[in-house]
């Protein structure tokens, strides 16, 4: 089970979103690993005994991790799933600015002393 942090504006708080820079790094890492997958046909066509059917393995998950990975971060990349986009909630001290709700702190006062050192009633 997966777990659900949208809010109920469909909205994710920016703590469990990535940075783009960390999805457009996903994407190239997947593509990448897509391209050592196509790669290695060459020692499965040409491969003998069981280097042939381990490179084909690795190939196949090779290929399967790089379209995942290609799938996921550029599935997040256009719905803005990241820090600073679409689906990002903030993180609420910037909502509260925006919006002009913010509370200043109550103001402290210091008690008077008297010249004898206790607190003087006004």
């Amino acid at each position: 089970m997966s777990k659900n942090y949208a809010n109920a504006d469909g909205k994710i708080p920016t703590k469990y979103l990535p940075p783009k820079f960390s999805l457009t790094i996903r994407v190239l890492v997947g593509a990448y690993v897509i391209y050592l997958s196509y790669g290695l046909i060459d020692g499965v066509v040409g491969g003998e005994g069981r280097d042939k059917y381990f490179l084909g393995i690795f190939m196949v998950a090779f290929a399967v991790i790089g379209l995942l990975l290609v799938f996921f971060s550029g599935r997040d990349l256009l719905r803005g799933k990241y820090v600073g986009g679409e689906m990002d909630a903030g993180d609420g001290a910037a909502e509260e600015e925006k919006n002009g709700e913010e509370t200043e702190p109550a103001e402290t006062v210091a008690p008077r002393i008297d010249s004898d050192g206790n607190e003087a009633d006004e």
